[in-house]
């Protein structure tokens, strides 16, 4: 059993197209989008994964799952991976809208303590998406590639269900 037959059970459907429609989500927000007991979505996924419909990723801390609708570049799961996260996405966010700022500026608009911050930052760094310059005894961060952030803020606007990628992207120039 393969093909389309393997998409039958709503339950299996159901997992299927979160999976589809938000690429890269791991297994707990997978729970929390459909609303599914552990037991059944840990079932199907790996029935969806066994009949080839889905493949997964480690990553770090989480497993992911992508559809085998499309080739899904290194970049692409690297990126849509730290948007997956709602701090790390709200930091991206805000460092696009300011072009470049300093650490405290930063926790202040978006809530996020001090000291959680900079463990974000330094995992951003390390992952070459921000770089950091100092200037006298501040420092100051900004975005290597902004056009790429923005790429798949976009093109994945629906999977975040988060009103500041709405209200960016609505207030964006392109």
């Amino acid at each position: 059993m393969n093909g389309h037959h393997s998409l039958d059970l709503d339950v299996r459907r159901q997992i299927y197209n979160c999976i589809a429609e938000s690429p890269g989500l791991h297994f707990r927000e997978i729970q929390r989008r459909t609303g599914l007991a552990t037991g059944s979505i840990d079932y199907h996924i790996h029935f969806l994964h066994k009949n080839g419909l889905i493949r997964t990723e480690r990553d770090k801390n989480y497993v992911r799952y992508y559809p085998l609708t499309k080739n899904w570049s290194e970049e692409e799961k690297g990126v849509l991976n730290l948007l997956r996260n709602t701090k790390m996405r709200h930091i991206l966010i805000f460092l696009l809208e300011k072009k470049r700022s300093t650490p405290l500026k930063i926790a202040e608009a978006t809530g996020i303590s001090f000291s959680t911050l900079s463990w974000y930052l330094k995992q951003l760094k390390e992952k070459n998406i921000i770089s950091e310059k100092k200037k006298g005894r501040f420092r100051f961060y900004k975005i290597n590639e902004p056009d790429i952030i923005v790429k798949y803020l976009v093109a994945h606007k629906s999977s975040f269900l988060d009103t500041v990628v709405d209200r960016f992207i609505e207030t964006w120039e392109f």
